[in-house]
Order: C-alpha cells, then structure tokens, then sequence
C-alpha cells in the first residue's frame, strides 16, 4: 500500500492538502479524500509529501507534518485491521483523518472555514508564543507579559459585548467599540494606546503567517494614541537630599541601588548588571558594560564618581535587586523621607515623592546629562540605548521655561556687540 500526500486547488484559497491511498487489494485500487489542511504551494515539498523546511516556519510546519504523519499511520493501522476499503464510509473516513474536529488548526495553517472565538484567541497566544524581534531574536518575558495583557483585555471585551472576534472582523468598528470599552474603565490615552499597538502587531505577525486579515488596522485612523506625559527627573538637589536622607539599612541599600541607577541610565531590568564584575578598564577609563535585557544590544557607560563610591562601599555584595512593583514601593517612602517638595503634573501641584518609580532614574540620568552641556545628544544616546534622537528626547523631562533658561546662557542672547540704541 502507498499513502502519499498532494495539492489540489479549489478556487482562490491556497491548495488544499490531499491524501491518496494505493492498494492493489482495495476493489477501486486506490482512493483520494481532502485531509481539511491547507499551505501555500511554494511552501510545499512535492517530492516529500510534507511542508518544505523554513526557518521563519519551522514551528507551524513542523506541526503540519507531524498531523501528516499521525494520518498516515492511522491509515496503516486501519489497513492492518482489515478495515480500510473503498466502501469506508465518509464519517468513518473523517475520525481517520479528523480525530477531534473541534481542535483548532494547528498554527501556520490557513483555516478552511472561518475561526471561532477560540481558535482565534489561541492562534493570538500562539503568536505571542513564537514572536520575534527584527534581529530573530525571541522577545523577552516581560514584553511578552504586555502582550499577554491586551490578549486578556479583549478576551474581557468580547465576553462583556457578547461580540464575535476573528482577523477578519477587526475592523474600524472593532476599534471604536474597544475604544469606547476602554474609556468607561477610565484607561489613559496612553494605556489605550498601548492595546492598539499590540493588537496591530499581532495583525501583522499574522499576516506574516499568510493569515487572512482584515486590513483596517493598517489604516491611519486604526490609530495608536501616545501622548507625553509629565513625569519627572531629580535635578542634583534632588538627588542630594535622597543621598543625605536617614534611613534604616534596608531602605539605605535600595537608595544606594537607585542612586547608582540615576547615574548609569539603565532600566530597572538591567539594575542587577551594575555591578563591579561589568567594568572594564580601557585606555585609562573605567567602563560599565551592560547587555540590555529588552534590546539584547551592548552598551558601554563611563563610571561616575557616585557609582564608584557605592562599588567600593558594597565591594562584591552589592545589595539584590527586588521587583519593579517591591522597589517602586520602597522609592515613594524614601523620596517621602527625602522631603522632595511639590512639583507641578497636568496643572496640579502634588508631592514630588509621589511621582518617584523606578523608571524616574532613567529619565534623570537622560535629563541631568543633557543639562550638563558636556555631551552631545548622539553620546548620551550610545549610553542609554536609545536608536533615534526622536525617542531619546521624549526622556528629557523639560518644560519651556527649563528650555528657556538653558537658551538664556547661549551666545545668541548674551551678544553685547550690537550697540544700538533705540530711543
């Protein structure tokens, strides 16, 4: 008996997948039945009877061929049992080639008919699974975390509206809809913002996978809202004042961690990496080394004199880094203690302590180096990682008056060569 699998095209989806069954003891000798499979031609091997070997789909075909494999065996076993000939009926015929026909297509698979509720939020997960970044590199876990939560919120969303979803139906109508959802549970414009990004990412991973989509999210109105918010940086006063602050010791060794990061200008998931174990000593500098966890890029910091005090003060035992959630808690109590003052967000006058997290290390390290004059953007931008000035400069925590009084120093307002007077 030969089992072989091949193509037949119907209509304008791709080719579905075929198996052909030859028995010189079957009565018709042979016989054919669609496997409710389909792949891109150029994606299919003729010769081999399975899905071609493709990096970017090693994954989803792999999958393919094993559900070929599966058929193919059962087929052998039914034959060895006496029970495959040509008068099988057509619902015995599907249990062979369709176990469990409520299993979703396994992913890479372009549907047959259109996706239930189900199997499109597990093609989604299966997405956010395999996604990868533009060097091939797999995303991390806290990206795909975020992922994850725009997966949950529209699980939420159609459960809540009673809607159907799938990648044909998310429209400009499935935009509003989510958006007016969005607003009544008081989400920022940015928080919106960031689920439409996610779900146009998954839009085109899965287009990608030769999924077929609606286009809508490609349009400009399918938009993604980003607006900058006022949040803060420590001036060196500042600074100062959180460094002189008395604190116990627990307190005191979280300071120190978030001083040092106010100097080196990495994310909190890069913290546990300052660490006298990354220096490097070249031409008489001493740098800090970092591989970025978001980025998997390598960054070079100098080591300023704070970091290099608190090196030597910890030596090896630097303290551990806790959680993002943990140290935010811990900077409000000590920026409390610190007594900070009052500073001024979307018009109100709040307590700056309130306003410390751990990301407010960052944009002081971006903002005090920018301040200093002693740098030019571009190298600031080869310490913090950022690719393009456009996002480096959303990190500068200026006003117009911060922006107006560093003008004032410039040559341009302080030309005296002009004598004229007017009366």
């Amino acid at each position: 008996m030969n089992i072989l699998f091949g193509l037949r095209q119907q209509g304008k989806q791709p080719p579905i997948i075929i198996v052909k069954v030859f028995d010189r003891r079957l009565e018709g000798r042979k016989f054919m039945n669609s496997t409710g499979l389909r792949i891109l031609e150029t994606d299919w091997d003729r010769k081999r009877g399975r899905a071609k070997s493709i990096i970017s789909k090693a994954v989803e075909y792999s999958a393919l061929n094993q559900r070929l494999d599966d058929i193919e065996k059962t087929l052998i076993e039914y034959r060895a049992a006496k029970l495959l000939s040509p008068c099988l009926s057509r619902a015995e015929l599907s249990k062979v080639l369709h176990p469990d026909p409520q299993e979703a297509n396994p992913a890479g698979m372009i549907p047959d008919a259109e996706q239930t509720v189900s199997e499109f939020f597990n093609l989604w997960a299966n997405i956010i699974k395999e996604t990868k970044t533009k060097k091939g590199i797999p995303i991390t876990a806290s990206t795909k975390a975020t992922k994850l939560q725009t997966l949950e919120l529209v699980k939420e969303f159609v459960t809540v509206k009673q809607i159907h979803v799938s990648l044909e139906t998310l429209d400009m109508t499935f935009y509003k809809l989510l958006d007016q959802y969005m607003q009544s549970k008081k989400f920022s414009e940015n928080t919106c913002g960031k689920h439409f990004k996610e779900i146009k990412s998954m839009m085109r991973e899965a287009a990608d996978r030769d999924y077929k989509v609606n286009s809508a999210f490609q349009k400009k109105s399918f938009q993604v809202i980003q607006i900058d918010c006022d949040t803060i940086y420590l001036d060196e006063n500042d600074l100062k004042k959180i460094i002189q602050a008395d604190l116990n010791d627990e307190l005191a060794r979280l300071r120190d961690i978030f001083i040092c990061a106010c100097f080196v200008g990495a994310r909190h998931s890069d913290w546990h990496q300052i660490h006298p174990r990354n220096i490097l000593f070249v031409k008489n500098k001493t740098l800090l080394k970092i591989r970025q966890l978001k980025t998997r890029e390598v960054i070079h910091i100098p080591v300023h004199p704070v970091v290099s005090s608190i090196f030597k003060k910890y030596g090896s035992n630097l303290p551990e880094v806790p959680s993002n959630s943990l140290f935010n808690k811990a900077l409000k109590e000590i920026s409390q203690i610190a007594n900070l003052g009052e500073v001024e967000i979307d018009g109100e006058i709040l307590p700056k302590w309130t306003q410390v997290s751990t990301h407010t290390a960052r944009r002081s390290f971006a903002t005090n180096a920018y301040l200093s004059g002693s740098m030019e953007v571009h190298q600031i931008m080869k310490c913090t990682g950022h690719k393009t000035e456009k996002s480096f400069l959303r990190y500068i925590r200026l006003n117009g008056k911060d922006f107006a009084i560093q003008a004032a120093d410039s040559s341009f307002f302080t030309n005296t060569s002009y004598s004229m007077v007017i009366a």
